[in-house]
């Protein structure tokens, strides 16, 4: 049971060129039940084509208000058809296609879309306990492939903002007055392409920067899992770092606002997320044991920044204040417990991290040991095994009880006489 491909094809091509040419006697229409069959259609077991399903949240466009002011009698907000389905279903497309024939430009337009239609719905308390109903392992999922965009967009935009300051100044050198006509055209229109790159992946960051902010707002449970809260305190202390750090002056161009480039409100965003995240001591102790992007300089720098510079309110310069003295007591607390370890037995660490085991599981294939949430979180990304690329599942992983046995008396016996040698 199955639609034919080309009926959600024409169906998606025919409303995206009326939107253009006749849109206000397209939105003149009823469209409610044009909306229930996009949401219908969104379902992978009626078209498996994750390309084609990534073209339908541009019809659901259609159905926000214009500006996408919040609207409490709105259709997609009153009927429990949407209020139910649009959450699983947006959320599952987001992550479906990554997997489907449509790569990254496709892709990133399709996560684009569903980040606007998300961020209207946000607005409504209805959708907040929607997100909550949602089943937890996909949620992880989401969150997941939403850290990966955020930090691949940003990371690309960044890198291609230095190639931006370089080329200004070349092309602010006397040499580049030397060059002939055809050649300066040549340069100045690589320079243009750049800049329309540089400022389409930099919108598409800040999408997803803005989600991951409103978002954990209303939920931050899912970004504080086991199997996430690791890479979010790494991407989030690996962005207050480049922003504020020994090399932002890398990224400082000549009207930035061109390039899409907007550093003090990136900082405000970024700062935000970090104090809401804050709250949980576990998120603090990953950001200490942080030691690739968490500085002390850099972050107490940041909050001279954000004083100087009025980035964020007082109350909250005051809140990242004292977060920063919290992380000052976690890096000591890892610090010592560095020292009570001493040297780790090479089998008791992590062959992916090098990190002492806590639970520690065998891939059934490659019979490599690993850490049980450090395999997780690369199963997130891709179901296989990744010392050999056979395909490998969660359900797969063989528990090794007496290891980990072994490694916690293994801790607690350096426990104990580290205790013995204080008294």
């Amino acid at each position: 049971r199955a639609v034919p491909e080309y009926f959600s094809s024409d169906m998606a091509n025919l409303y995206i060129l009326l939107n253009r040419f006749e849109p206000i006697m397209l939105r003149s229409q009823p469209m409610e039940h044009v909306m229930q069959l996009v949401v219908t259609l969104m379902d992978s077991t009626l078209l498996k084509n994750a390309h084609l399903r990534g073209q339908l949240p541009d019809i659901l466009t259609l159905a926000l208000p214009v500006g996408s002011i919040a609207s409490p009698d709105h259709m997609l907000v009153t009927q429990p058809f949407f209020t139910e389905l649009l959450i699983p279903k947006l959320l599952g497309l987001y992550v479906e296609i990554e997997f489907g024939e449509n790569q990254f430009y496709g892709k990133f337009h399709t996560r684009y879309t569903i980040s606007q239609i998300l961020k209207y719905l946000w607005q409504h308390p209805v959708y907040h306990e929607s997100l909550r109903k949602y089943e937890r392992q996909k949620m992880i999922r989401f969150v997941n492939m939403l850290c990966n965009d955020a930090v691949w967009l940003l990371d690309e935009a960044l890198k291609q903002l230095e190639e931006v300051r370089s080329e200004q100044k070349a092309m602010a050198a006397p040499e580049f007055m030397r060059l002939n006509a055809f050649d300066r055209r040549r340069r100045e229109a690589q320079f243009l392409q750049l800049q329309r790159t540089t400022r389409s992946q930099m919108n598409l960051a800040y999408a997803s920067i803005q989600m991951i902010g409103y978002m954990s707002q209303g939920y931050r449970e899912p970004f504080l899992s086991k199997d996430l809260i690791e890479r979010v305190a790494e991407m989030i202390d690996y962005y207050i770092n480049k922003l504020n750090g020994p090399r932002v002056s890398s990224l400082k161009v000549k009207d930035p606002k061109k390039f899409g480039f907007r550093p003090k409100m990136l900082l405000r965003d970024l700062i935000r997320i970090f104090l809401v995240f804050a709250e949980d001591e576990g998120f603090l102790r990953a950001v200490a044991s942080d030691a690739r992007s968490y500085d002390p300089a850099v972050f107490n720098k940041a909050a001279s920044n954000l004083e100087k510079r009025d980035i964020v309110t007082e109350s909250e310069q005051r809140r990242f204040r004292r977060v920063l003295v919290k992380l000052e007591r976690h890096v000591h607390e890892l610090k010592r417990e560095d020292e009570i370890l001493g040297e780790v037995p090479d089998k008791f660490l992590d062959p992916l991290m090098a990190t002492l085991m806590a639970d520690p599981v065998m891939l059934p294939k490659s019979k490599v040991v690993c850490d049980r949430s450090v395999i997780k979180r690369h199963l997130l990304n891709s179901t296989t095994d990744p010392f050999n690329r056979s395909e490998l599942h969660i359900n797969d992983l063989i528990d090794l009880p007496d290891l980990k046995k072994e490694i916690q008396d293994f801790i607690e016996s350096r426990r104990k006489l580290a205790q013995e040698k204080k008294s």
